[in-house]
């Protein structure tokens, strides 16, 4: 029963009061509004009592009223209640997370994978509609093959060269001059060396091996040693039941002074590192343990290990370094408290890697024969392992000696520039040309932005070992280096197609975007420019290379004797044939004994049947995941620490 008299109505707000509500009457007879009520909280509506529409019918019809409703409905509108209830509003609705609408490092990182995409595509693209054309014009056009004849003799033409000048420099080096030359004197004061063993996901096995080859090398007893060992991160690969750093710490190091350093360095990304280091002696051998909390490359370990030796030597002061005050003093002390006032060589190897027990003391021999020189490399093999006459790596050990035997001999005995020293093998000068800040901090040492083209990003990611030579070849024309083919180190090799791929697409986009920069670099002699320019040219038509052979193919079971008469036959088969009898002379000189010289010819065999297609698929694969910087199946890792709960870092 809704009440009718004013008496009955329960009383009104002092707001209320002088503001009247909608519908309701006036002094004046008029509608007039009222405000609502929100003296209680923000969040809560008060609801108003029921009351009545006037005293009367307004206009025609009655008026009706609802209880417990905000609004009470009248014919000539909407009425609001005053009085307070009891009512509240309840919604399932939930606020918004609080985020920005878009993150400019993110948006950053997308727009530099689209044009990286971009970069990617405009080069795969681009170079096959190159070599399509090329195939089209040999095809139509036979008269075209002077054209086409020096694309595909041009690199071997120059290796038939460099053939011709390596001979000649043997026979002179090695032969006539050899009758009066002296052999290389040891120093008054023997060389002090540091011996840097980077590492990342690398098993117990293959850790123990290579530590024990380098305590074990010869002649080299009177020089003061000392061994870095640098892991990245605190990971481990696919059967590994403990990480790299747990392996080398509780397996093959044993006990050690233990260190913590929670700021330790600033890593290559330009953040702070922690680091826990360990010293002690491994089997007579002073060693440094360092391990990093998070991987950030090998790059990144030689600049932290190379910038240390370089201020250490000289005793840099109100510098600023990488280093944390602490960090530097605690290194620093080690070495003076081993007799290492100054370092003069530092000697790289991969955990994955074994020296030969003469390696060290051959590629020291090299150096000391001309002070010229500011590093040396070894000649790197193929570690069979329990597989000797396996295909995979007996076709990869002789590309190992293609390479090694042919342009990096050319370049140690005729232009002293071994643009590439294997991190595997390599003895280096510690000083300014080498180690300087110039060097590893501002171009060898530079982290590239999502933003950077495509060639920057891979020369700041691939082919550590070329680009840093390259660099101090560059800023510093005076610097010579050399190869010692005696100094034998053995490293595993991929044995199965993905990890084949992925070491190889490293391999070819590093070594073509470094060989592409020699062009222009300044500082750089023109007999490299001359022979990176022709090299980037040869990968460029790699497919139309691959087409010619084919066709050559068809060629001699088409036409058989007749081709002896066709000059562009006979102009590719006379500069091919130089490299080729070359190659196999090498079975001779670079082999160790009969076992390897039949891998060799063997792997020599493979190489010319199925060499060329191999190559196509990995051209192809390269530039497909060009823009894609990861390692890949190279080296596969499951995890870490983190995931069992044990962490090494506190």
């Amino acid at each position: 029963m809704l009440p009718t008299k004013p008496e009955d109505l329960p009383p009104r707000s002092p707001k209320a009061n002088n503001e009247q509500a909608p519908g309701s009457h006036g002094g004046n007879g008029g509608p007039q509004m009222a405000q609502l009520d929100l003296s209680r909280s923000s969040s809560i509506v008060t609801s108003r009592a029921p009351s009545t529409v006037g005293d009367g019918p307004v206009g025609s019809g009655a008026g009706v009223a609802y209880s417990n409703n905000l609004w009470a409905t009248s014919a000539s509108g909407l009425s609001y209640h005053s009085e307070a209830s009891q009512a509240t509003f309840v919604s399932t609705i939930c606020q918004e997370k609080e985020q920005q609408k878009w993150d400019s490092d993110e948006e950053l990182k997308r727009s530099s994978k689209i044009l990286l995409k971009m970069q990617k595509w405009s080069l795969l693209v681009g170079l096959s509609i190159i070599n399509v054309a090329i195939i089209w014009v040999a095809v139509q056009f036979p008269q075209s093959y002077y054209f086409t004849v020096v694309l595909l003799t041009a690199n071997t033409a120059l290796q038939a060269l460099m053939i011709i000048f390596i001979c000649t420099v043997a026979f002179w080096t090695y032969g006539l001059s050899r009758l009066w030359r002296d052999k290389p004197k040891k120093p008054e004061t023997p060389e002090t060396m540091v011996w840097l063993l980077p590492c990342y996901n690398e098993t117990l096995g293959e850790l123990t091996r290579s530590l024990d080859s380098l305590v074990a090398q010869k002649k080299v007893d009177e020089n003061p040693k000392f061994i870095m060992i640098v892991v990245d991160g605190n990971v481990r690969g696919p059967g590994m039941e403990k990480t790299t750093q747990r392996y080398l710490l509780e397996d093959i190091l044993g006990p050690g002074t233990f260190v913590h350093f929670e700021n330790g360095y600033r890593a290559h990304d330009g953040l702070f590192m922690a680091i826990d280091a360990q010293h002690g002696t491994y089997k007579g051998v002073p060693y440094l343990f360092v391990g990093k909390r998070e991987n950030m490359g090998k790059r990144d370990s030689l600049c932290f290990t190379r910038s240390f030796l370089h201020h250490y030597n000289r005793r840099s002061e109100n510098l600023e370094t990488m280093y944390h005050k602490e960090l530097f003093e605690y290194m620093g002390t080690l070495l003076m408290q081993r007799g290492i006032d100054k370092v003069d060589y530092l000697a790289g190897m991969d955990a994955d890697t074994v020296f030969d027990d003469y390696c060290i003391h051959e590629m020291l021999e090299v150096l000391r024969a001309d002070p010229k020189l500011v590093a040396s490399c070894g000649h790197v093999c193929v570690d069979y392992a329990d597989n000797k006459w396996g295909a995979w790596s007996m076709y990869q050990a002789f590309e190992y000696s293609q390479t090694q035997g042919l342009r990096r001999t050319f370049q140690s005995v005729v232009t002293g520039k071994v643009n590439c020293l294997p991190g595997c093998c390599q003895l280096i000068k510690v000083c300014e040309e080498t180690f300087g800040d110039l060097i590893l901090r501002e171009k060898f040492g530079y982290c590239p932005k999502p933003n950077d083209p495509m060639t920057t990003q891979i020369m700041g990611t691939y082919s550590e070992d070329s680009v840093h030579a390259t660099t101090f070849f560059s800023l510093f024309p005076e610097t010579m280096t050399a190869q010692a083919l005696r100094a034998k180190a053995f490293t595993i090799v991929p044995q199965d197609w993905k990890v084949f791929l992925s070491q190889r697409k490293r391999w070819s986009l590093g070594s073509i975007s470094n060989q592409f920069t020699m062009v222009f670099r300044p500082g750089i002699m023109f007999v490299e420019r001359i022979i990176s320019l022709v090299t980037v040219i040869t990968w460029a038509v790699t497919p139309f290379t691959v087409a010619a052979i084919a066709h050559l193919v068809i060629a001699i079971i088409r036409h058989g004797n007749d081709l002896w008469k066709n000059p562009p036959f006979l102009s590719l088969f006379s500069v091919l044939v130089v490299k080729y009898i070359y190659s196999l002379g090498l079975v001779f000189w670079l082999p160790r004994n009969a076992t390897e010289q039949v891998q060799y010819v063997l792997g020599y065999i493979m190489h010319i049947f199925v060499g060329p297609f191999i190559n196509l698929f990995i051209w192809i694969y390269s530039l497909y995941y060009s823009d894609d910087f990861k390692w890949g199946k190279t080296r596969e890792i499951i995890g870490g620490d983190e995931e069992s709960g044990r962490l090494l870092f506190h």
